[in-house]
């Protein structure tokens, strides 16, 4: 995909449109936006996905208008490439991440 939005230029816009997602991105030492990881449309995984990370202090969210047709996506306040996740697969990835922490007695006492 090129990484600009001159992929748009004469395309049938009617499957394109605008919705809120929120968008996880990594900031620097001083807080500072440095670079986008990536957008959910769920912001309870995208959160999830954030705390998952090894440099969770270095990972925020925030809610974003997204211009998109469910596969090209771009940010509107931007206008660059998003990159979508797959929230069903994030969403298992996340959960069995959290599973494997639990011990056999909480696996027990949770019914697992």
């Amino acid at each position: 995909m090129e990484n600009d939005i001159s992929i748009l230029i004469g395309k049938d816009l009617s499957s394109f449109k605008i919705i809120e997602m929120t968008e996880v991105y990594r900031v620097d030492y001083g807080g500072i936006y440095s670079s986008s990881i990536g957008f959910f449309k769920d912001d309870t995984i995208a959160v999830a996905f954030a705390g998952q990370q090894t440099d969770e202090n270095y990972i925020k969210t925030a809610k974003k208008p997204v211009l998109t047709d469910g596969e090209i996506s771009f940010v509107m306040d931007n206008c660059k490439p998003a990159t979508l996740f797959d929230e069903e697969t994030e969403s298992l990835k996340i959960k069995d991440r959290a599973l494997r922490k639990l011990t056999q007695v909480e696996k027990k006492l949770l019914g697992l």
